[in-house]
């Protein structure tokens, strides 16, 4: 009989390439993890030894040089984190922090590459879905390099909504960490978000935040 996780990870379209015999094997190679807002997922610098694929939650992903910490993507319910770097066999040069309360699934790395080389389809799905992340961190890290914090926050609220897939959403970390994922000052965000809510281009109050004018908020993403 399967147990709800069994339900929750078949709804996603990865699976949509295994059989049944497969799936079981992905199953019987993998445990639930869960990690509590603030915990560690990844720490940079670990071997790349198994595949990490988010069951709820969000996790933004992290790249730390000197005392910089950059955020350059998010992992939420139905993604893999770090897929791209999870067949080198080298250290992970990034960090993963639950932003939410999270659960991930922890596969055998060698039990997911056997799968690659015996499924056809399924081999497929993985090398397209690498290159997809792969463009959306780099489209990512040289998009935000060039904006300024009116749409570097901008950027991020659209970010937030899509993957809360909603305008009504509760932000899920405090304004210092909003500047350290962003490279700027907490006054600079407080600065900005203040700006944005009387130009009733969104509405906030505490983490609670509803984006009022999506249009004017892409415009200001575009050319911030």
């Amino acid at each position: 009989m399967k147990d709800d996780s069994h339900k929750r990870i078949e709804v996603y379209s990865w699976m949509n390439s295994l059989n049944d015999v497969e799936k079981n094997r992905i199953f019987d190679a993998s445990e639930i993890l869960t990690y509590k807002r603030g915990e560690t997922i990844i720490k940079q610098g670990t071997l790349a030894s198994q595949i990490i694929f988010v069951e709820e939650g969000i996790a933004k992903l992290n790249f730390q040089t000197g005392e910089r910490d950059t955020t350059f993507s998010f992992g939420m319910s139905g993604d893999f984190i770090g897929l791209m770097c999870s067949f080198v066999k080298k250290r992970l040069e990034f960090s993963a922090v639950a932003i939410t309360d999270t659960t991930v699934r922890i596969i055998d790395r060698e039990v997911f590459e056997n799968l690659i080389e015996t499924n056809g389809n399924f081999a497929v799905y993985i090398v397209k879905l690498m290159s997809e992340l792969t463009n959306s961190v780099v489209h990512t890290l040289i998009t935000m390099s060039h904006k300024n914090v009116n749409g570097a926050v901008a950027t991020l609220l659209l970010t937030l909504s899509k993957l809360y897939k909603s305008a009504k959403l509760q932000i899920p970390f405090t304004r210092d960490e909003m500047a350290d994922a962003l490279g700027y000052s907490k006054e600079s965000i407080i600065n900005t978000l203040s700006s944005f809510h009387q130009d009733k281009i969104i509405s906030i109050s505490g983490r609670n935040l509803e984006i009022m004018q999506e249009s004017a908020l892409i415009l200001i993403a575009e050319k911030g």
